[in-house]
């Protein structure tokens, strides 16, 4: 369990976490989901342990900013490109930590060969990251992190950049380490999908959280459409599955 107490954060004294408490359990799925602004991405640098905070995040009795020793992979929604590196470069990187930049064991050259298939990125591992469109960008993202083996993955808008058929195929890589035992904590604007693969959804607005719990109540409370200013619907298909979309105002 990573435990989140009256966690608070403040940037150019403007209060972006407002004391903050929540259990975020390990090994499953975890959904942060509201509207622009609402802190999101700066929740997730915390949990990283890069964002200077107040109040606690524990983790197996630990601070996580103390914990060095943890494998944890963050998946930025804007990442700083490497110059003249390629896409197998790239995603080797994952392996640093392990075997040493260069230094990559038969293991590790073999889990990014499969990896850098997996991800639709094998014809293009000789090109250059910065050559990259912005949907090629972000499966090289997640393939890197994929390469890190992580305990932990943190994703900032994994799908932003993707078509639908790659959004899917994304999500589905990351649910195989979900079945693995790595714990995912992710932000999504998409709350379709985020109903789709999270078991646990965490609604946040204005730098507090509304409403915590498991994705199938969570998506059909009051709450979800508080944050987003009571400007979506919920429909269920036939096949029971949630779809949620912003509802339409009526021009006048």
């Amino acid at each position: 369990m990573i435990s989140v107490q009256d966690l608070s954060i403040r940037a150019s004294e403007k209060l972006i976490l407002n004391h903050i408490s929540v259990d975020i359990p390990l090994t499953k799925w975890t959904c942060l989901v509201g509207p622009n602004g609402a802190g999101k991405t700066t929740f997730l640098k915390a949990l990283l342990g890069l964002q200077p905070y107040s109040g606690s995040i524990m983790q197996n009795g630990q601070e996580v900013y103390r914990n060095h020793l943890r494998n944890v992979a963050f998946v930025p929604q804007q990442p700083q490109i490497p110059m003249g590196m390629t896409v197998a470069e790239y995603v080797a990187l994952g392996r640093a930590k392990r075997d040493g930049w260069g230094k990559e064991s038969l293991k590790s050259r073999n889990l990014i060969y499969e990896i850098l298939l997996q991800t639709q990125l094998f014809g293009l591992h000789k090109q250059h990251v910065a050559a990259l469109s912005g949907g090629e960008m972000q499966r090289a993202l997640i393939a890197r992190a994929l390469a890190q083996e992580p305990e932990i993955i943190l994703l900032d808008e994994p799908t932003s950049a993707l078509d639908l058929h790659h959004q899917i195929a994304t999500l589905n890589n990351i649910e195989i380490l979900k079945d693995r035992g790595v714990t995912i904590i992710s932000t999504m604007h998409d709350i379709t999908l985020a109903a789709m693969y999270a078991e646990r959804i965490v609604v946040m607005h204005g730098g507090r959280i509304l409403l915590d719990g498991p994705a199938a109540s969570v998506i059909h409370s009051a709450e979800l459409r508080e944050a987003f200013d009571n400007r979506i619907n919920v429909y269920t298909l036939d096949s029971g599955r949630p779809v949620i979309v912003a509802a339409k105002e009526d021009r006048v």
